[in-house]
């Protein structure tokens, strides 16, 4: 998977080109390359309890979820903290979490945290436009997959994010 050019995202496309692609060596790609343009202001980890898992997605939807979700992560991790992406694939249904040592979310917004343009009240000066995880939700439907968020206010927040298995989106 190619992390140079993402091009244009059209969030009411709703286009879902399916390819079969290894999901391990994707994500290891994306952590890869956000760890070389991330300054090496955090630690950028990625683990896996399989060498390779085969499956069939939407290869751009998948790089919009997990570099925007790295994204946000260096955005609200102070630097030298860590930040981890663990694959796990247990009974054939692959789920990914990034994590990080963030400020979190206050409690009384995370029911807004997939709106388009919600910025959360604690995120300071940190630029933004608040469509990060509009798009990660609209790309993570469009694949079949599911996105939840664990949140630690003060300590880091964890999304988790589920996918379809190895045949990707169900049909609609």
């Amino acid at each position: 998977m190619a992390f140079g050019k993402f091009g244009k995202y059209y969030p009411d496309g709703g286009s879902y080109r399916a390819e079969h692609l290894d999901l391990v060596s994707s994500l290891g790609d994306a952590v890869q390359w956000f760890g070389q343009h991330d300054g090496q202001a955090h630690e950028v980890t990625f683990s896996s309890d399989t060498e390779r898992y085969a499956m069939q997605t939407d290869a751009q939807h998948l790089r919009y979820i997990i570099v925007n979700l790295l994204q946000n992560a260096a955005k609200y991790a102070p630097a030298g903290t860590t930040i981890s992406v663990t694959l796990s694939t247990r009974l054939d249904t692959p789920v990914f979490i990034v994590a990080d040592q963030g400020i979190g979310v206050p409690e009384e917004e995370l029911a807004e945290l997939f709106s388009p343009f919600f910025r959360a009240s604690n995120v300071g000066d940190r630029p933004g436009t608040g469509m990060g995880l509009p798009i990660v939700r609209k790309s993570a439907r469009l694949i079949g997959a599911s996105v939840e968020v664990t949140n630690n206010p003060g300590t880091g927040a964890a999304f988790t994010v589920t996918l379809p298995g190895r045949l990707g989106r169900p049909p609609a």
